[in-house]
């Protein structure tokens, strides 16, 4: 009797670590190496029954004692085992967002944290190089944040996004849909949630076909093809704090067949973000006589479309701003730098300026016959 009640535990035991092996049954991405072989047993010598790339996602059913793991390939459907030295199950930056930390080029100078997403907003507090923030989310080249148990935000490219080790993506489907967040990298994978366009969301590891991704406190997979990096020049808008707009302007190429480009940044150079018919309409951020900042609300892009390739509606031709900076004046100068750009003139405070190219830090503007850069924070 006791031996049968013994043997009826250690079943029942079985039954249970199987269940609990399940039920934490987890997703890692191939990686350190170009293909990673699956054999029948593990180790080395035995038979090898078939392969995955770098980037392919296998589901860990199981881990040896050696470091194995007995895995089903997502993508052939494939059982064997695999080297765990070579499986990549990323790491979470915990709830709520991702860790960012304060990262001026110049050690000595610190970061303002400021109310609102603009250089003349009022600073909340002060922070030098190491300070650590919790980044929850991005909007225009402005980090929002949360430090100190304060809230405001940075300006993101004095933010290193956790130690460099995730990144930040965005979502873009193209369209007014949304996109799912699954529980795994599997199409038929059960779906956590959905977001919509403009979405924001912490890049754990990137895989061939779905990304592991972190999202309002979720974690879970998303189909690389819709996501965008939010790199040095690429514009995030959180959704739920869409920017100000004015106005707008209708796609309007000479040629009926032609593509506008929405570049990240007012240059020909600069990245193209996406490409529009004829007739798209677009909402206006800032708009000027060269480039206009624009915003498509159903797609959640921004961006910088040539001003000569649209019609504008509800907004001025040749906008203009008024410098202010107290009872003083501000520099017209050659370049958007300090350090480089030399002074053509100085305009008093209350003059008007004609906007040539809005931009977030420096704004290209024309005082008479002269045209230059000025600080945009000096621009009202």
């Amino acid at each position: 009797m006791k031996k049968s009640m013994s043997l009826l535990l250690t079943v029942m035991l079985l039954i249970g670590c199987a269940a609990f092996a399940q039920a934490e049954n987890s997703y890692a991405m191939v990686d350190g190496t170009t293909t990673l072989n699956l054999r029948a047993q593990p180790n080395v010598q035995s038979t090898w029954l078939g392969r995955a790339a770098k980037g392919d996602w296998v589901e860990i059913l199981s881990t040896e004692s050696n470091g194995w793991s007995y895995c089903r390939i997502v993508s052939s459907g494939l059982y064997g085992y695999m080297s765990g030295n070579y499986l990549n199950l990323g790491a979470s930056v915990g709830e709520g967002g991702t860790v960012g930390v304060v990262k001026n080029p110049v050690a000595t100078q610190f970061l303002n944290l400021r109310q609102s997403p603009s250089l003349d907003a009022p600073v909340l507090g002060i922070y030098y190089n190491g300070a650590a923030c919790t980044v929850l989310a991005t909007i225009d080249g402005w980090y929002f944040v949360s430090i100190d148990g304060k809230q405001g935000f940075f300006r993101s490219e004095f933010i290193q996004i956790n130690g460099g080790k995730s990144g930040v993506a965005v979502v873009r489907t193209g369209n007014s849909g949304k996109l799912n967040l699954r529980s795994a990298p599997r199409s038929d994978a059960s779906v956590l949630a959905q977001y919509a366009n403009g979405t924001s969301v912490t890049v754990l590891l990137k895989g061939n076909t779905y990304w592991k991704v972190q999202v309002e406190g979720r974690t879970g997979y998303m189909e690389s093809r819709f996501l965008t990096e939010n790199g040095g020049n690429n514009t995030v808008v959180n959704p739920t704090a869409a920017p100000k707009t004015q106005g707008y302007v209708v796609v309007n190429n000479a040629r009926a067949t032609a593509y506008l480009n929405l570049r990240a940044q007012p240059s020909t150079a600069a990245k193209v973000l996406a490409q529009y018919k004829n007739g798209i309409r677009l909402e206006v951020i800032e708009a000027g006589e060269t480039w206009c900042k624009v915003y498509g609300r159903a797609s959640g892009n921004v961006g910088y479309v040539m001003t000569r390739f649209v019609t504008l509606h509800g907004v001025s031709a040749s906008p203009q701003k008024t410098v202010r900076n107290g009872n003083t004046y501000v520099n017209l100068r050659s370049a958007p730098s300090k350090a480089t750009g030399s002074v053509y003139k100085r305009v008093n405070s209350g003059e008007k300026v004609t906007v040539l190219t809005p931009g977030d830090e420096w704004t290209q503007v024309r005082y008479g016959n002269t045209t230059g850069y000025m600080m945009t924070c000096f621009l009202k």
